[in-house]
């Protein structure tokens, strides 16, 4: 029974170890995305509906949460590029990874580093949840949409495929500069002008799974009772239509999700392992 205890101490409390040193050592970017988090959720909670009560405060408690919920998946987006970009290449710019370390190897090191960046990003979102849901308990009263809870669970669905991405190209990329801009450019733009091509290529016909911005989505659509139906739609603006999709289902969107954060972190894997050798 000892002996199973030590192993135990062996194998998890080196990872632990690294957990606390990267928290500790993320601490200036945790602090400031968590005053983003709640100044932004503040803005979008009580600000804008104090000064201009009759155009931004909604009917429903439902609709007021998806309303809040308009820039988390920026604050995701962000937070998984800054936080993740340095979880592998920082190893190799500054030469550690080639270092053979006494009490922790490799895979361990990186594990921990990834938990540890995790676990502040998943306090930053449940931060900006919080105030939401404080403020739509004072608005709309102690009625508490369980929707959100899931919306809440889909984010840090969402976030962990983030990061799944963002620590793939950290894998090969060779700064963490570069990491970012790069992963920045794609997520913001690259994703969101691949979904406009091929829905006006597809007429609709193609629904773009393969992108993180339009799986994002579902974080804020699983508010809406009843579920979007159809999930494409039309607007014919001066004689040109535009067509687009609103969110995936909840099923298919959760299936891509956790698709995303196996293949991403398994390709990260193996190519920390062949840059390693």
């Amino acid at each position: 029974m000892l002996k199973k205890h030590n192993r135990f101490i062996q194998l998890f409390k080196p990872i632990i170890n690294t957990i606390f040193i990267e928290i500790k050592k993320q601490k200036k970017k945790f602090i400031f995305f968590i005053i983003i988090s709640i100044l932004v959720s503040l803005l979008q909670s009580y600000i804008l509906p104090t000064l201009i009560p009759f155009q931004l405060l909604s009917n429903t408690q439902a609709e007021y949460f998806q309303n809040g919920l308009s820039f988390i998946n920026l604050i995701a987006l962000f937070a998984a590029c800054l936080f993740f970009s340095g979880i592998i290449c920082s190893e190799f710019s500054k030469k550690t990874g080639f270092i053979i370390f006494p009490k922790i190897n490799k895979y361990k090191l990186i594990i921990g580093k990834y938990l540890g960046n995790l676990i502040l990003i998943s306090i930053i979102i449940l931060s900006y949840y919080l105030v939401l849901a404080l403020f739509g308990v004072y608005y709309y009263g102690w009625q508490f949409n369980i929707r959100l809870i899931q919306s809440f669970l889909i984010a840090l669905l969402y976030v962990i495929a983030l990061s799944s991405f963002v620590t793939f190209f950290s894998s090969f990329m060779s700064s963490v500069n570069m990491t970012i801009i790069t992963t920045v450019l794609i997520l913001f733009i690259g994703f969101n002008i691949a979904d406009s091509i091929v829905t006006l290529v597809g007429s609709g016909n193609i629904e773009p799974l393969y992108s993180l911005s339009y799986l994002g989505n579902l974080i804020s659509y699983i508010l809406e009772d009843p579920f979007p139906d159809p999930r494409y739609i039309e607007i014919t603006i001066r004689g040109f239509t535009i067509g687009t999709w609103l969110t995936p289902t909840v099923q298919i969107g959760i299936t891509m999700l956790v698709i995303f954060i196996i293949v991403y972190l398994l390709l990260a894997s193996l190519l920390f392992k062949r840059r390693q050798l």
